[in-house]
């Protein structure tokens, strides 16, 4: 995965989060609904303006959404991540529900 997957797989979990439409997204953050569907899609990269306007939309600060974001390139092959990634991108509830799994499992092997 590169960074600006991952930034438009950001822009989508927060916006969930959020329960925001691309149509909300874009008029809080002055932007065409159309390009937050590319951002998220990570056919395009956003400048730092774009991205500060977004994440002024999202209710995060800039510096809490980038967060993390160098290690993507060194972390993206393993399993960890990968399912770290498949997890983000449910809903709060699937994830402690993923958790409560994952636990059992683990405890199994015990």
């Amino acid at each position: 995965m590169n960074i600006t997957t991952e930034i438009g797989n950001r822009i989508r979990h927060r916006r969930n989060e959020l329960k925001l439409s691309q149509e909300q997204l874009a008029e809080y953050s002055d932007l065409h609904p159309s390009y937050i569907g590319q951002l998220e899609r990570g056919e395009k990269t956003p400048s730092i303006e774009t991205l500060y306007k977004i994440t002024t939309g999202l209710q995060i600060s800039l510096s809490d959404f980038m967060n993390g974001l160098e290690n993507i390139a060194n972390k993206s092959d393993t399993y960890a991540y990968k399912s770290y990634q498949l997890i983000e991108q449910q809903t709060a509830k699937n994830q402690e529900r993923l958790y409560h799994i994952l636990r059992f499992i683990l405890e199994l092997d015990r």
